[in-house]
């Protein structure tokens, strides 16, 4: 059978033709043995009649948004999604499937509307000629700086199904040190959430009941039982106010803490509280590490892996700190020099690594490895998070017990006393 193609070559000029072969994987492979990434191939007698069909059936699936879609579109795209995404595509690359072929299986695969949109819409402008680094950035939304930077290093040097592998195998190593954080962090909430919705069940139906028999004993009652019986009433009178202003409280909470001043305290916070500095230190570390790693080992510039790496630390000073270091290595110095201005942040060993790395030409495989040792200690000390939070959780909850306690049981003695 006649197949037509587009490829590109290892300079990114695009090329056609056409070539006769048993199916569309043997004409892949046949480009690639010339040299040629496989763009698009397609039997020539099907290509007039996809020509109409195939794009208005991509518009419709783009413009057909439901309820799921737009659900899909608040909520994002998943890291995981994205994951399977890179790894899937650089599979079917590596096998010889032509970048836009493999796109269009990809986007039947995911549940995500939006994502699926995305990933139709790079298939349609690398068809057209687009590059493949061009189109994802189109979506920042979903493809973030260092996914676009990997991805265009992969087009100039032609090792794209490489750099997808190496992009797919950093967001599951991010994935895993999000989840292991976000796990540990999930017991103390859960038991601050409990407290809060014991606390407002006493409020509403204990404290009450014990408020209206001090009332008929006629007992003094002592300033911090006032206090508790004054919020059981504005909580049994004014419920549906605490309702209605409870999402604006989260709202405003939610723009302060995206506010640089609210993100600044955060960041300060969590860098200098007891239990909390050294889980901060070991993840954003273990970041900072694996994303220029990853970008080093991708072909990306040291200088443009730093502006990149800076924008997915979440910490405020570890921001500032990578971009005071671009700024010195921009200058001249070397990174270890320009890390050792913030051993205050950055533990000696990463700068010690990154000296050693530098000295000997293996840059990129020392940070990987300092990620590596990172997120190990982070495994280890997430896992033995809840055995040092249970018991300051069980003091806080034992001390508000007791004031309770204390509040409601005071009064009482006071009646007794007066027998």
């Amino acid at each position: 059978m006649i197949y037509s193609y587009s490829a590109k070559n290892l300079q990114g000029e695009n090329v056609s033709g056409s070539m006769e072969a048993k199916d569309k994987v043997g004409v892949a492979r046949a480009l690639r043995r010339q040299g040629f990434v496989p763009v698009h191939i397609e039997a020539k007698e099907a290509a007039s009649r996809k020509a109409d069909g195939g794009e208005k059936e991509a518009i419709k699936q783009i413009t057909n948004l439901n309820i799921r879609g737009i659900f899909d579109a608040l909520r994002g795209v998943a890291l995981v999604d994205k994951m399977m995404f890179s790894k899937h595509l650089s599979v079917m690359m590596s096998a010889g499937v032509p970048v836009t072929r493999a796109l269009e299986v990809l986007s039947r695969q995911t549940t995500n509307v939006r994502f699926r949109s995305a990933i139709l819409q790079v298939a349609e402008d690398v068809r057209r000629g687009k590059q493949f680094a061009d189109s994802l950035a189109r979506f920042p939304g979903i493809f973030d700086t260092l996914y676009v930077s990997l991805a265009r290093s992969g087009d100039v040097a032609g090792n794209l199904p490489e750099v997808l592998a190496l992009l797919a195998e950093h967001q599951k190593k991010e994935h895993e040190l999000k989840s292991r954080v976000k796990g540990a962090l999930m017991y103390p909430l859960v038991i601050v959430i409990a407290m809060g919705g014991v606390g407002a069940l006493m409020m509403t139906f204990v404290v009450p009941k014990l408020a209206a028999i001090f009332e008929e004993l006629n007992v003094p009652l002592p300033l911090l039982t006032q206090l508790i019986i004054g919020v059981s009433k504005a909580i049994r009178n004014y419920w549906i106010f605490f309702i209605i202003l409870l999402p604006a409280f989260v709202f405003l909470f939610k723009k302060l803490m995206a506010a640089t001043y609210g993100r600044s305290f955060l960041s300060w916070l969590f860098l200098h509280a007891p239990i909390l500095r050294p889980i901060t230190q070991k993840v954003n570390s273990a970041l900072f590490a694996r994303t220029l790693s990853s970008l080093i080992e991708g072909g990306v510039p040291i200088l443009d892996g730093l502006l990149i790496t800076r924008d997915t630390l979440g910490n405020l000073y570890y921001r500032q700190s990578a971009e005071k270091i671009y700024e010195e290595v921009k200058g001249g110095g070397s990174l270890f020099e320009a890390l050792q201005r913030f051993e205050g942040i950055f533990p000696g060993l990463v700068v010690q690594m990154v000296r050693v790395g530098e000295e000997t030409g293996s840059l990129g495989d020392m940070l990987k490895r300092i990620a590596e040792f990172y997120e190990e200690e982070v495994n280890s000390t997430t896992r033995n998070l809840s055995s040092i939070i249970e018991p300051i959780l069980m003091i806080v909850i034992g001390a508000v017990v007791g004031v309770f306690a204390i509040s409601m049981i005071q009064p009482m003695y006071s009646v007794m006393n007066q027998l």
